[in-house]
């Protein structure tokens, strides 16, 4: 009996300390585990934990452009703004929309039957340089009218970047797609080279130090003026990468075509 006895203190001791030094480890996991579940209360802003490199606006666009096309080195976080936060947006959104209607773009009216938004905030970040840029997307709806708008601000100008309106002001609206986009890019301070123009109703502009296109385009009672990537300017290898083969003039071709 005196050997078991001599033997269970070594043993107690020994249970003693592999606790103790696993416990600490085993409270961490589930601090973690508490955590990784857990919804962010602070407001997300473009630059959050990660360090970044704002770009100048023609930067901002090309990372929106990805986000629409070519989403694979993004870093995307959506939220949905407080209340008071997308009436800020609103406000923002009416105040570019009366200045876009005063030069001469939108109908007079676009502006006032979009008072009440809906929407919310997108941040960007490219995996590859850690370039990174807030928007907000919002959407309003005229029940009356049928009357439908939707647009992309951009965080850092707040002006409109995207653009796109179904309503019965436009059929009296003769401006055409040209010279629409002369003007939304005037507006923009932004330089640009007008590459499409086949039909009054259809423009394509290519802007400088962005890989990026603009279209816009004039239907009946609808307006649209979208941002897409600019396929001749993108490199083989984000394309190989991605897993499409390399660009050919064909391709690029046959993608302005479709566009038209």
């Amino acid at each position: 009996m005196s050997n078991w006895k001599n033997w269970l203190f070594p043993i107690l001791t020994g249970l003693t300390v592999t606790a103790l030094a696993l416990l600490p480890l085993r409270l961490s996991t589930l601090e973690d585990g508490e955590l990784t579940g857990t919804v962010h209360a602070e407001p997300l802003k473009a630059d959050n934990n990660f360090p970044s490199k704002p770009p100048e606006l023609p930067g901002r666009l090309w990372l929106l452009a990805q986000y629409h096309s070519i989403p694979d080195f993004l870093t995307i976080v959506g939220q949905e703004p407080e209340r008071e936060k997308l009436t800020e947006l609103s406000a923002q959104a009416q105040t570019e929309l009366q200045r876009l209607a005063e030069l001469g773009i939108l109908p007079e009216k676009t502006w006032e039957y979009s008072q009440d938004f809906t929407g919310g905030l997108l941040y960007l970040r490219d995996q590859r340089d850690l370039s990174s840029a807030a928007f907000a997307y919002l959407n309003a709806y005229d029940k009356q009218t049928g009357d439908y708008l939707s647009l992309y601000l951009d965080g850092e100008s707040g002006r409109i970047l995207e653009l796109e309106m179904n309503s019965e002001q436009l059929w009296d609206f003769s401006v055409s797609a040209e010279d629409i986009g002369r003007v939304f890019f005037d507006g923009l301070d932004l330089e640009y080279e007008l590459i499409s123009n086949v039909q009054e109703n259809v423009a394509a502009f290519q802007l400088a130090d962005s890989n990026t296109v603009h279209w816009v385009r004039r239907y009946r009672d609808t307006l649209h003026i979208t941002l897409e990537v600019d396929w001749q300017m993108v490199d083989d290898e984000t394309r190989i990468a991605m897993g499409y083969p390399p660009v050919s003039k064909t391709d690029v071709d046959a993608a302005v075509m479709q566009n038209w």
